[in-house]
């Protein structure tokens, strides 16, 4: 049986059936939003629905707040996290380093778990295992985003 409504109500059910708490909806971007809170840090974890994609995204740390000295290092230890990760993915931009995750509009609920969860165990991988090698310390991201 279909489920009835946009495919943004379709993501937000399957969030709220996640036990998701503090979902904030934007209808004009056609994006959700939902906090996390990893080691005492926060983070905006972003899903963008499209007619055909859907797209989960979170900063997880701002170029400006990594030393330049750590960049290479940091970007390396992301690519190698890539390969080794099952569906993590780290991506960076002029702002910095995202971690994220994207399927087609008609995916399974199941599956849109999996890829949700994948984003934020790679902030706490991040957090936990990239950062540390380059002696990086991770700031809260959900003010910049």
């Amino acid at each position: 049986m279909p489920l009835m409504g946009s495919p943004l109500d379709k993501v937000e059910k399957w969030m709220k059936n996640m036990d998701l708490k503090g979902i904030t909806r934007d209808e004009e971007k056609s994006m959700l939003f939902v906090n996390f809170k990893i080691d005492e840090r926060f983070f905006l974890v972003q899903t963008l629905v499209s007619k055909e994609w859907i797209n989960i995204k979170a900063l997880v740390t701002l170029l400006k707040d990594v030393p330049k000295i750590v960049r290479e290092d940091l970007f390396y230890n992301c690519l190698v996290a890539n390969f080794n990760l099952h569906e993590v993915t780290y991506s960076a931009d002029e702002n910095g380093i995202w971690v994220e995750a994207d399927m087609p509009v008609n995916t399974t609920e199941s599956n849109f778990k999996v890829e949700f969860q994948s984003v934020v165990f790679g902030m706490k991988y991040f957090i936990e295992q990239i950062a540390p090698k380059v002696k990086f310390d991770v700031k809260d991201t959900t003010m910049f985003t």
